[in-house]
C-alpha cells in the first residue's frame, strides 16, 4: 500500500475570517441604505399627503362664492392629523386674490408644504 502526502484542501482560517469581515461590513451598509430609503419613504408619504390636503382646500375655495380673509381647520387623513391654514394675501391687481395654503403635521412647527393660488374674483 503505497500512501500518498496529505493534501489540503478548504480554506484557511484566516481566509475565513476576512471573508466574513468583509460580509460584516457590506451587510452593515446595506441595513443603514435600507434605514435611510424607509426614513426618506415615511417624509415622502407626509409630504404627498400634504400636498394633496392642500389640493383640496384649493379647489374647495375655488368652489365656494364667498373667499374668506382666512381660514384654518383640521383635517384626518392616512391615520394621521393635518392642521391646514388659508390666507389671502395682496395681489395688486384688481379683481385677483392670491391664496397661501400651508399644512402641517400634528405636532410639527414648519409646514410641509405651502401652496400659493391666485383665483379670480367673480361678482
Amino acid at each position: 500500500m503505497i500512501k500518498t502526502p496529505f493534501k489540503t484542501q478548504g480554506f484557511t482560517l484566516l481566509e475565513v475570517l476576512i471573508a466574513l469581515a468583509i460580509l460584516a461590513i457590506l451587510m452593515a451598509s446595506t441595513i443603514k441604505i435600507t434605514a435611510n430609503n424607509i426614513s426618506n419613504l415615511v417624509y415622502l408619504e407626509n409630504k404627498t399627503l400634504a400636498a394633496i390636503i392642500a389640493s383640496n382646500h384649493e379647489v374647495a375655495m375655488r368652489l365656494t362664492a364667498a373667499k374668506p380673509e382666512s381660514l384654518e381647520g383640521w383635517d384626518q387623513m392616512a391615520g394621521r392629523r393635518w392642521y391646514w391654514t388659508l390666507k389671502r394675501r395682496l395681489s395688486g391687481i384688481e379683481g385677483v386674490l392670491n391664496y397661501r395654503i400651508e399644512v402641517f403635521l400634528e405636532g410639527d412647527k414648519e409646514p410641509l408644504v405651502s401652496l400659493i393660488s391666485t383665483m379670480i374674483q367673480t361678482p
